[in-house]
C-alpha cells in the first residue's frame, strides 16, 4: 500500500495532468506489470495508451503520433531504460 501511494504522490505532480491523481495511478499500476513501480519502454506505451483513453491531451498527442519511443528518452533521464515515478514527476 506504501508504495501505491508513492506513485500516486509522484504521479499528481507530472506534466501529464490535468488527468485526476487516481487516472495516473491506475494508468501507472495497471501498466506497470511485473510490480516494480518502473516502467519500461513497453509498459510506458501501456501507461501512455491508458492516460490517452482517459482523455489526457498530451498523452494523446504522444499516442496519435507514435512518439512513444521519443517521450521515453526524454523522460529517462539518467537513460537507464527505466520510468520512475520521480521522473515522471520531474515533467514540469
Amino acid at each position: 500500500m506504501k508504495t501505491r501511494h508513492l506513485i500516486a504522490a509522484a504521479l499528481s505532480l507530472t506534466l501529464l495532468a490535468p488527468l485526476a491523481a487516481e487516472a495516473q495511478q491506475e494508468a501507472f499500476m495497471a501498466a506497470d506489470k511485473n510490480g516494480d513501480t518502473k516502467l519500461d519502454a513497453n509498459e510506458f506505451k501501456t501507461f501512455i495508451d491508458g492516460l490517452a483513453a482517459a482523455g489526457n491531451p498530451m498523452a494523446g498527442k504522444i499516442k496519435g503520433a507514435g512518439r512513444y519511443g521519443l517521450a521515453f528518452g526524454r523522460i529517462d533521464k539518467d537513460k537507464n531504460g527505466l520510468l520512475t515515478p520521480a521522473e515522471l514527476s520531474a515533467l514540469k
